[in-house]
């Protein structure tokens, strides 16, 4: 069910700002904390018990799709369900612009951040092989599982994440900044927000470009569908990349 008033001009009709979208976001980071709290703890019983190690592939990936399942259904519990709405509210709807755009932004997008990176981190002296190694150790984790521990893996962070992260940055805490920040400060803080909360300053550069990038485009789009896409396909590339760097 969808709304209709009430809602800031020029994204799809929502409620989610305010009061609720806090309440949710809040919601969404127990969830997570309460995740890793269950895997530490069960680490701790097995370590105890005398068991054998958990195999790190299999961690890595209860980890990385544990904490965004548990984004969705602190999402669909306290938000959509708790107020009557649907994922169209936080934007999963059809796009109102033809996705065919996607076609120049995903190239555009990548090729600002990267271009971004380079001319942040180069004069600070930081090599391009510092940049994203806690994300490249656990994707490593995930290839050395074996050729389903990576598949799984890369369909964990090409679609799992992006769903869940799209749904949560630019689907709930978008709106919100937007109706009280209008649309550039709204779309810049957000965009921000996505950038800090992956603590990965080396990547800080790029992220900043995608992150924003990704406001605007849900913005454009009056959907997160489309950035589902490119937060995917970027995903993709740095998974496979990843996997192509280890075999050379």
């Amino acid at each position: 069910m969808t709304r209709t008033g009430d809602s800031a001009p020029g994204l799809w009709t929502t409620p989610v700002r305010g009061r609720v979208a806090l309440s949710a976001l809040a919601w969404v980071l127990l969830y997570g904390a309460a995740l890793v709290v269950v895997v530490i703890l069960g680490l701790v019983a097995a370590r105890s018990l005398g068991a054998a190690r958990p195999d790190t592939a299999l961690l890595a990936l209860v980890v990385l799709a544990g904490t965004a399942v548990a984004a969705l259904l602190a999402v669909r519990i306290h938000l959509l369900r708790r107020r009557g709405l649907g994922w169209a509210d936080v934007g999963l709807r059809h796009p109102d612009r033809s996705p065919w755009h996607l076609a120049w932004q995903i190239p555009a997008v990548m090729a600002a951040g990267a271009a971004a990176s380079m001319l942040v981190l180069i004069p600070l002296g930081a090599g391009a092989e510092s940049e994203g190694e806690d994300t490249d150790t656990a994707i490593a984790d995930l290839v050395a599982g074996g050729p389903v521990s990576a598949v799984l893996g890369l369909l964990t962070v090409a679609v799992l994440i992006p769903v869940a992260e799209e749904t949560v940055f630019r689907g709930i805490m978008l709106p919100a900044l937007r109706a009280r920040l209008r649309v550039v400060g709204g779309i810049t803080l957000a965009g921000a927000i996505f950038a800090a909360v992956h603590l990965i300053p080396p990547a800080m550069p790029y992220l900043l470009v995608v992150g924003i990038s990704l406001c605007a485009m849900a913005e454009w789009y009056r959907s997160i569908v489309p950035g589902i896409v490119l937060h995917g396909v970027n995903n993709a590339v740095v998974f496979t990349g990843v996997i192509a760097a280890g075999m050379v």
